[in-house]
């Protein structure tokens, strides 16, 4: 088969969307969206986000914390207005979302009520790239809506997260295949 070369790209398809809160005062918030995110561990659980000079990186950085809050495909429309307007234009973007802002458990910043799927996050180290930063952060907490739930694992259909791929579009997660660390169990030999 035919390959093009493409150079260099951010093309590592799917990423997830991922709205970042962090306490920008007492009582206060701010929701940023990022899709360039992602596990880097297990043990202890780790997520690297990805965040260039924002409103939320001074924020980000005196709390040393955030929420990585994942967004089900009914909340495109929000998850897009936070990533399209700053806080300093809409210091209220989580009113502006119909968002409920829950008291984490163990970090300062707030959860998002309305998305399935939300992880509490102690910044751990900041790593330059570009431009921009990468926070890696240790999970420290995670919460998930019961009716997420598939007997005791997590159910990715009911969490119906929102996907971002570089060309600029949402997804939905498509259909599931087959397990993981058993499909290919048809080329053993022997």
């Amino acid at each position: 088969m035919a390959k093009v070369r493409l150079g260099p790209t951010t093309n590592l398809l799917p990423m997830p969307t991922i709205l970042v809160a962090v306490k920008t005062g007492e009582g206060r918030a701010n929701v940023l969206t990022v899709a360039w995110a992602g596990i880097v561990a297990g043990r202890p659980p780790m997520l690297a986000v990805e965040i260039g000079q924002h409103y939320s990186t001074p924020f980000l950085e005196r709390e040393k914390c955030f929420t990585a809050n994942i967004p089900s495909t009914k909340l495109m429309v929000q998850a897009d207005y936070c990533g399209m307007v700053s806080g300093s234009e809409d210091p209220d973007k989580p009113k502006t979302c119909g968002f409920t802002l829950l008291p984490a458990t163990k970090v300062s910043a707030p959860i998002i009520a309305e998305c399935p799927l939300n992880f509490e996050c102690r910044i751990v180290r900041e790593v330059p790239a570009g431009s921009s930063k990468f926070y890696l952060a240790e999970i420290v907490e995670t919460h998930l809506d019961e009716e997420a739930m598939e007997g005791n694992d997590i159910s990715p259909l009911k969490v119906d997260p929102l996907i971002f791929t570089p060309d600029g579009f949402y997804h939905a997660l498509g259909a599931r295949l087959g397990q993981a660390w058993n499909v290919g169990a048809a080329l053993k030999k022997g």
